[in-house]
């Protein structure tokens, strides 16, 4: 005759769900006991995808709505590589709206204040005259 188990072991009347690890390899021991906790069972829950954890470290930050002159410093080259000057001239800075160029020498210097005029219009179309008010050269 078949009996039921007692409801001690956890098999009554009721079914209980019992998840049970696998056992742990010495691998996975030797790096809990390294970092000094063990790993939780499910890290599912845990996972954001990076975008999200970037968006909220930016705001947080209060740096979200704030212009990027690294996006500038690409247009510059864009901008620049089709006049074949882009070799001799970097942006350094862009301060108070102002783009500050190093150029390296008087004559692309000269050509490059030719260009001032185009140059800005350019700027202004791609990001705007509120982020991008005059564009100066300094030589160096």
């Amino acid at each position: 005759m078949h009996r039921p188990l007692a409801p001690e072991h956890g098999c009554g009347d009721r079914f209980d769900i019992v998840r049970r690890r696998r056992p742990k390899t010495t691998r996975e021991i030797a790096i809990e006991e390294w970092r000094g906790y063990e790993e939780p069972a499910d890290t599912a829950e845990h996972l954001r995808s990076m975008d999200k954890v970037v968006q909220k470290a930016l705001r947080s930050f209060g740096l979200q709505k704030r212009f990027n002159e690294e996006q500038v410093f690409e247009a510059w080259h864009a901008i620049v590589t089709r006049s074949g000057l882009a070799s001799a001239a970097r942006p350094v800075a862009l301060e108070n709206r102002v783009l500050f160029i190093q150029v390296l020498n008087s004559s692309v210097y000269y050509e490059l204040e030719r260009m001032k005029g185009t140059i800005l219009k350019k700027m202004q179309e791609r990001f705007g005259p509120q982020h991008i008010r005059e564009v100066r050269f300094r030589l160096g």
